[in-house]
């Protein structure tokens, strides 16, 4: 007969143990027991559910092994004789199976039908992570538990959080607690860390509270960040110039950015981000971007220029682009402060992106590098392409190019009538 493990859980565990959502968030300090309370809700619903697919999942290879798998096999020891490491999956005598990922590679998820799923550090993985696996359980209309510390103003604080504190989300049920909620934690240490910590840096550690990461590369704010409207729209419906920036990838993320310029101003109106695309999906993705927009010059990164001729063998005009990152970052940098860059707000991923973008921290001989750390950068890559390629290249505007292409096709085609190429 199996061991039986007896459980206890703080106050503000048991509540959130005990979500009746399809969503339940758990935000709360650093040792405040998030992981803890995410193994055990995880192993209720393998008890509740025992033919049911289920997902155990962490933003990294090493957190998901040495953190929450740990804290799972440890609680509940009984399940490691059914895990099959190497295929990544715990599977149940009972027929039901567990799958174990990591969301470094979102699409790692993407395969599955779920009954329920475990989000640990949920706060780390990105937007898509979320998006794909609230549509794994779309059918069986299962639940998702998200643990996590706080961290930074990213997708999780704007789309989860505040619209559930807020009411505008029935969907989500949200638990906030702090370090020393955890009876075990101890109250002497939080508030000698407290004296030692910035009061920011101490609110995210130990209270569970989100706040705006410290060396950000860019200050977007809301006047940058703009909803969409039929005023919006009108206006931009006949813009200056259209372009648009790439970042290639294929492991990471490939990224596009359309922006509509006009009186002189940037607004960011499209973005497309997606892994594991090759050069064909890219440029086709382009070209169907192309005829929507009418884009006047892509401004790619030059470091492949095989895929640049791929693309002006398609038809597209392809600009140069100073890969010089501090000039680049400086000349956005100039544009949002002047409040002559805007992001329509329906481009999340770029959103979400930009509240991460950051500075490595200056080490104590103050030799911090001058570039951002290269994590989830591939948007803000694009946009530094297109701001920079545009505002040192080609200055011919839109509507001179567009006309004159329209009387070009008019006199190869004078029997035929063009209201727009």
């Amino acid at each position: 007969m199996e061991p039986v493990t007896t459980i206890s859980l703080h106050p503000e565990q048991w509540r959130a143990y005990n979500f009746k959502k399809q969503y339940g968030v758990a935000i709360c300090g650093t040792k405040g027991g998030k992981t803890f309370v995410g193994a055990t809700w995880a192993n209720k619903k393998i008890v509740e559910l025992p033919l049911g697919s289920g997902l155990i999942a962490a933003p990294t290879i090493k957190i998901l092994q040495q953190a929450t798998l740990d804290t799972f096999f440890n609680l509940f020891p009984e399940y490691r004789r059914f895990h099959k490491k190497q295929e990544g999956v715990i599977e149940l005598p009972t027929g039901g199976r567990i799958y174990i990922r990591s969301t470094d590679e979102p699409l790692a998820i993407e395969g599955f039908n779920l009954d329920w799923a475990w989000l640990d550090e949920i706060g780390m993985m990105s937007r898509l992570a979320w998006v794909i696996a609230k549509g794994k359980v779309a059918i069986s209309h299962g639940q998702i538990f998200g643990t996590t510390n706080a961290y930074y103003m990213n997708w999780l604080y704007k789309e989860v959080y505040l619209p559930s504190k807020e009411g505008r989300d029935p969907e989500v049920e949200l638990f906030n607690w702090s370090s020393i909620d955890n009876p075990y934690f101890p109250k002497e240490f939080a508030d000698k860390e407290r004296d030692r910590m910035s009061p920011a840096e101490f609110s995210r550690r130990y209270e569970g509270r989100f706040v705006r990461m410290e060396g950000l590369v860019w200050n977007v704010d809301d006047s940058n960040i703009l909803k969409r409207g039929s005023e919006l729209d009108s206006y931009l419906t006949y813009p200056e110039r259209i372009i648009a920036g790439i970042d290639w990838g294929y492991t990471n993320p490939a990224a596009i950015l359309v922006i509509k310029i006009k009186d002189n101003k940037y607004y960011v109106t499209t973005e497309w981000k997606e892994v594991k695309r090759t050069s064909a999906d890219i440029i086709q993705k382009c070209s169907e971007l192309n005829r929507e927009a009418l884009i006047q010059t892509f401004y790619p990164d030059p470091a492949e220029p095989d895929r640049l001729d791929e693309m002006r063998r398609a038809g597209m005009t392809v600009g140069e682009v100073n890969k010089d990152i501090p000039m680049g970052i400086s000349k956005v940098e100039t544009l949002l402060r002047e409040h002559r860059l805007f992001i329509l707000e329906d481009c999340k991923e770029l959103l979400d992106e930009v509240t991460q973008y950051r500075y490595e921290n200056p080490k104590e001989d103050h030799s911090g590098k001058e570039v951002p750390m290269k994590v989830n950068d591939h948007l803000c890559d694009a946009l530094r392409y297109a701001i920079v390629g545009n505002e040192f290249g080609q200055n011919l505007t839109f509507q001179e190019e567009r006309g004159e292409k329209l009387r070009i096709e008019q006199n190869r085609n004078s029997h035929k009538d063009y209201e727009l190429l």
